[in-house]
């Protein structure tokens, strides 16, 4: 699939959705083997940047600047203990670092992470607050590292610094937002970001992911659909979880329109953020399913739906250079409202009654 900058449509006078990229992000690396890159790789982010100025969607974005978040925004969401353990890696030597990322599960580490990480953090934010004050409509957060799966007292699957989770508290306690959604369509459960909010009534968290009965990543019965908040934020929590490899663009819309865009319209959030991994993507070797550009088209067109379009895209996972870029430019044009050509959606793997999609539901 092709994109020509001839596709783009002249700038408006205002340009209502921004976007993160910082080139920084790109220094948290594996120093274990570089021969041999690593699934997180620093160069995700500037594909999918390349991309996007390729195609002329950056010439009609507004790019957000980004500053490193501080600690009293990420103690909101993490434990002293830890944030302190992540400070001192900036004054490790080789050895040590490789020693302490074994301590954590899939986690790499070297002295520029914890920097990469507050940008990654401080990125989303300074988007998210833009949105929220009407500066911006909507956007994507191009950041690395990940950080859906970090739980307060410790990183795991990749992520540091659990992203959403700091934007969401901090934009909370300034008052800016009472509700929020977070869709997690990355194909691993968030299981941090499930961790914060599980008690929570102000937050509605819904993640679509391989599940494959808690042996797929991250490797408990957390991901259950059972697993439905506690106390009062029970209810608010909700885990659609597959049940295998496979899963395609069907599967998901139909996810969509019978569950997922019900309850956002009931809960009527003040914004929605969106853990973005592109993992389920075709293509993706780790989350071997099928989900197609014009899916994510679709599923960005109908979150735009609600919360007044307040919609923000994080990128979490994803891990085939190419699926990602395409993946992350085909969220963008529906926000841009730049129509698309609708193709054939592949047969899903389990429901028959959205096979295919129309040019009117692709573009909303």
């Amino acid at each position: 699939m092709s994109y020509s900058k001839q596709e783009t449509p002249a700038p408006p006078h205002t340009k209502r959705v921004g976007y993160v990229y910082d080139v920084r992000m790109k220094y948290h690396q594996d120093l274990e083997d570089p021969q041999d890159p690593h699934p997180e790789d620093p160069r995700r982010i500037y594909w999918i940047y390349n991309i996007l100025k390729v195609a002329g969607c950056l010439d009609i974005m507004k790019n957000v600047l980004v500053t490193p978040v501080t600690d009293d925004k990420i103690l909101r969401v993490h434990e002293r203990q830890y944030l302190e353990t992540l400070k001192d890696t900036e004054i490790m030597e080789r050895a040590t670092l490789l020693e302490t990322q074994k301590k954590y599960d899939s986690v790499f580490l070297c002295k520029e992470s914890q920097y990469c990480a507050r940008m990654s953090a401080g990125g989303l934010l300074a988007l998210c607050k833009d949105v929220v004050r009407g500066k911006l409509d909507s956007g994507l957060a191009i950041i690395r590292p990940p950080g859906h799966h970090a739980c307060s007292a410790v990183p795991m699957g990749f992520c540091l610094l659990n992203n959403i989770a700091i934007t969401v508290r901090d934009l909370q306690a300034r008052k800016m937002v009472n509700k929020v959604m977070i869709v997690d369509w990355d194909v691993h459960h968030g299981n941090g970001i499930q961790e914060v909010f599980y008690s929570d009534n102000t937050v509605l968290y819904a993640s679509l992911h391989r599940y494959d009965e808690g042996e797929f990543y991250p490797s408990s019965t957390d991901g259950g659909m059972d697993m439905v908040g506690e106390g009062e934020g029970k209810g608010y929590n909700i885990n659609i979880p597959w049940a295998t490899a496979g899963v395609s663009d069907g599967d998901y819309i139909y996810a969509f329109k019978k569950l997922l865009l019900p309850v956002a319209r009931q809960f009527c959030p003040d914004l929605i953020i969106v853990a973005s991994g592109f993992d389920a993507a075709v293509c993706d070797p780790i989350g071997e399913c099928d989900v197609t550009p014009e899916c994510y088209a679709c599923m960005t067109s109908m979150l735009k739906s609600v919360s007044n379009g307040k919609l923000v895209l994080s990128l979490e996972g994803g891990y085939n250079l190419d699926a990602i870029a395409n993946s992350a430019l085909a969220c963008v044009k529906p926000l841009l409202n730049i129509k698309w050509k609708a193709g054939h959606i592949p047969q899903p793997a389990i429901y028959l009654a959205y096979a295919t999609l129309s040019e009117e539901e692709v573009n909303g």
